[in-house]
């Protein structure tokens, strides 16, 4: 769940698969002169619309922290909870492409990659080194299993799939950027040709309008929007009384016109 403040104070409760759907909008259009398109392009697709899919069971029946303030990823407590989620979102994913499944276990090993070098209680690093060895182990997996020449076997080769991880990295970040929102203005190491090449992709956004530099689409605009529920309270005493807000909780959402500079 990601839980932004608005202006006049209410929160906005964003599922993380509302947020995945957001990040594939940003990538869809993504490839002209300058930047190659997605290959293939249908499945990184799915795994950038897929790559939370995990949360869908939690976000059934979403959490409170300790203060009764509805619980958002960033402030979850229980890390090898958000590991299994992790894990059941790529077995998930696998069920509909290996291919998918590959960029979303790389993504977020990627991301736990990060985080080994700060977590300090070893039974939680331990889980983590497990998962990013298991991603690294089916990778291997698919690519001994498929005969050479076929299109998954070339698909799976290391630049395809950074070049693709790197794109699933781009619609998440730039998603998050404008859902929390966050003032990153630099998305670093974004793909270009998909052999290797990448670039920093400067990105500016008010409330209606979002640019990039340069600019990576095939299209000279489009539109992102972002859907969540908007409660009428900012704090719970229990989760059932949270669960029945957000069941009676307004549809809100918003809309952004992404343009060249």
């Amino acid at each position: 769940m990601i839980v932004r403040e608005m202006p006049n104070g209410q929160l906005l409760c964003i599922h993380q698969t509302s947020h995945a759907l957001m990040a594939e909008e940003f990538c869809r259009h993504w490839g002209n002169a300058d930047f190659a398109a997605p290959t293939p392009y249908a499945e990184t697709m799915l795994a950038i619309a897929q790559h939370d899919n995990g949360w869908y069971e939690w976000e059934l029946a979403p959490k409170l922290r300790d203060d009764g303030v509805p619980m958002d990823f960033i402030h979850d407590n229980d890390p090898l909870a958000k590991v299994r989620l992790w894990r059941r979102g790529i077995n998930r994913a696998y069920a509909q492409h290996p291919y998918a499944a590959i960029l979303i276990g790389r993504h977020a090993s990627i991301l736990y990659q990060l985080s080994l070098e700060i977590v300090e209680d070893e039974t939680e690093k331990s889980h983590l080194a497990e998962f990013i060895a298991d991603q690294a182990f089916l990778l291997e997996f698919l690519r001994h299993k498929q005969p050479e020449g076929t299109p998954l076997s070339t698909w799976l080769r290391e630049e395809s799939v950074e070049a693709n991880t790197r794109l699933l990295k781009f619609g998440d970040r730039t998603a998050l950027n404008v859902t929390i929102p966050w003032d990153e203005e630099t998305i670093s190491s974004c793909p270009v040709d998909g052999q290797g090449t990448y670039i920093d992709i400067k990105m500016c956004f008010d409330h209606q309008t979002i640019t990039f530099d340069p600019w990576p689409y095939d299209v000279p605009h489009f539109t992102v929007s972002m859907q969540g529920w908007l409660l009428s309270r900012r704090t719970f005493p229990n989760e059932d009384e949270y669960h029945t807000a957000l069941a009676e909780a307004a549809l809100y959402q918003q809309t952004w016109t992404v343009t060249q500079a």
